[in-house]
């Protein structure tokens, strides 16, 4: 009887029978084919934890998913001390989902002993370098200054040879550095070893990132080896019959405006956060309303501007018990030192903050109260007053909230960003310049070439204006038209984003057909362009939208 094995197959038959062909065959492999957490030749016996599993890609290529947990590999310094003894190298796949966007400091792979000896390959906070380091007295780095290209696959492949380690990142070298510390020495202290999980307590998981084709090998390989690990690693696909992040909800390529059409949305905001653009949103609860029901918001994300993806409800009305149920009103998010912070209106009741450690969430309130209240808002007597909260933070670190109907207050937000300076207190911002309506609601605020931009609705039908300052506090001039009343929506709310070198203008409207309306709103995009003065240019609302970003 006659077998034919092929490939991996065969490097498994013959380590098996403890038969090793050194050249450019890896000692240990992690290849996820045989669709569970051992090594390829069955020695080492991994554990998943948390949300990681084990996923079939569409060409049926298996590979690990962290989601939000990690996977224990099973090996230990006895197992591999000996591959460590002289030169070696160390290669795997990776592929960042846009979901993650590698915002936080985490370990991509950890062979550790505690946090006194270890090698590991990191991603520093915003995806802007990662390297390999390895500790016995002292922490060695080799730093590539490279981020990876997100929802694609990367190969990064690290060679000790002789005293020098070098990373090379899709075939091409990096860094290199002379490393004086015993690998040897390090690898036999090896006490645990990790995918997506750094041996700091206090550091996040690397979520949501798939992982494949880990391998050590007991060799330093050439140049001409890395490449062929590269371009194999190219043709691997990102897709997947099912959706792994549970956390997504829909997914959709925008045919213009509205770019939301699955259901009623209003109050945009929007937020850069790495290389994803996130819109965040009230949900109108159906079409066809007669009133407001706003019962919580959304949040929804996009690398291109053409397809987008909803994450789950991060955010409830009710999660404010002190507010409204159902006026889950306009907000705006913005992130402070690794947190975001979502100020929010809710009616009468005011405005308040809800913390998370990730842009789409979950959110949690705060304060579990208002952070500022009609109390706040003084020189009217309505009860809506104290609505549509914009922030943001100067060049100088200071940060600033604005909001209000009919007036609008700022105050200097603390460095907590969940209370406000009471010495410098609640000022309400001048205007100045000749209006045809005065001031309704929706602030927004941003800087520009040194000049504060505040826009904002007025009358009733909803149009939006805008005045420039010199101050954050103004006093501000009144400059014109910016957007006219947006279709059969009698409100108008706006959020000026710049993202990839273009300028947009987000808003809503009531354009779904036929139960879109005043109360059942719909997002927009289109273009914002500035003049040669540096002033907005009138935006121009299209059913068109913007093109995609290539």
């Amino acid at each position: 009887m006659m077998y034919i094995i092929k490939g991996a197959s065969l490097l498994v038959f013959l380590t098996i029978l403890g038969i090793h062909c050194n050249a450019q065959v890896p000692q240990i492999a992690y290849t996820f084919e045989n669709l569970n957490t051992s090594d390829d030749a069955r020695r080492f016996h991994g554990r998943l934890h948390g949300t990681a599993e084990i996923v079939e890609m569409t060409d049926g290529n298996h590979c690990l998913y962290t989601g939000e947990g990690f996977m224990d590999l099973g090996f230990r310094g006895r197992d591999i001390g000996e591959l460590f003894k002289k030169d070696y190298t160390i290669s795997v796949d990776v592929c960042v989902s846009p979901d993650n966007a590698l915002g936080t400091y985490s370990w991509l792979f950890a062979l550790a002993n505690g946090t006194d000896s270890y090698f590991g390959l990191i991603n520093s906070a915003g995806n802007r370098d990662w390297y390999f380091e390895m500790k016995q007295k002292e922490s060695e780095s080799v730093k590539t200054q490279t981020g990876l290209t997100v929802n694609e696959w990367s190969n990064i492949t690290i060679v000790k040879k002789d005293s020098i380690c070098s990373v090379f990142v899709n075939g091409e070298k990096k860094s290199s550095e002379s490393i004086s510390a015993s690998s040897q020495d390090v690898a036999r202290a090896v006490a645990t070893s990790y995918i997506g999980k750094s041996p700091f307590l206090g550091d996040h998981n690397m979520r949501d990132v798939l992982v494949d084709n880990f391998k050590i090998y007991n060799e330093a390989l050439q140049h001409s080896s890395i490449n062929k690990l590269s371009k194999r690693t190219r043709k691997l696909v990102i897709t997947t019959d099912n959706d792994i992040d549970r956390k997504i909800v829909y997914r959709w390529e925008a045919k213009g405006n509205p770019i939301v059409t699955h259901k009623y949305t209003c109050d945009p905001a929007a937020l850069v956060y790495n290389d994803t653009l996130f819109i965040f949103t009230g949900e109108d609860y159906q079409g066809g309303q007669p009133h407001y029901n706003i019962k919580n918001f959304c949040v929804f994300a996009t690398t291109d501007m053409k397809n987008f993806w909803e994450y789950k409800i991060p955010l409830r009305a009710t999660d404010f018990r002190w507010g409204e149920k159902n006026a889950a009103w306009a907000s705006q998010v913005i992130e402070r030192n690794g947190k975001f912070y979502w100020y929010n209106s809710s009616q009468t009741t005011g405005i308040g903050v809800a913390v998370s450690d990730r842009p789409e969430g979950p959110y949690k309130d705060a304060l579990g109260k208002p952070l500022v209240t009609n109390a706040d808002s003084f020189g009217k007597r309505h009860g809506w007053r104290t609505i549509d909260p914009t922030v943001f933070i100067d060049d100088d670190g200071q940060a600033w909230l604005y909001w209000g109907n009919g007036a609008c207050w700022v105050v200097k937000l603390n460095e907590d960003m969940v209370s406000y300076d009471k010495a410098y207190g609640v000022k309400m911002i001048d205007i100045q310049g000749e209006m045809e309506f005065s001031f309704t609601e929706a602030p927004w605020i941003h800087k520009k070439d040194g000049k504060y931009m505040l826009s904002f609705a007025v009358g009733f039908p909803e149009r939006i204006v805008y005045a420039v300052s010199d101050r954050p506090e103004g006093p501000y001039i009144y400059k014109g038209i910016l957007n006219e009343i947006a279709g059969n929506s009698t409100t108008n709310h706006q959020a000026i984003i710049e993202y990839k070198n273009q300028w947009y203008f987000i808003y809503h409207n009531g354009g779904i057909q036929t139960d879109g309306g005043g109360a059942s709103r719909s997002i927009c995009i289109d273009k914002l362009e500035f003049d040669k003065n540096g002033l907005y240019k009138p935006v121009i609302m299209t059913t068109k939208g913007v093109d995609r970003i290539k």
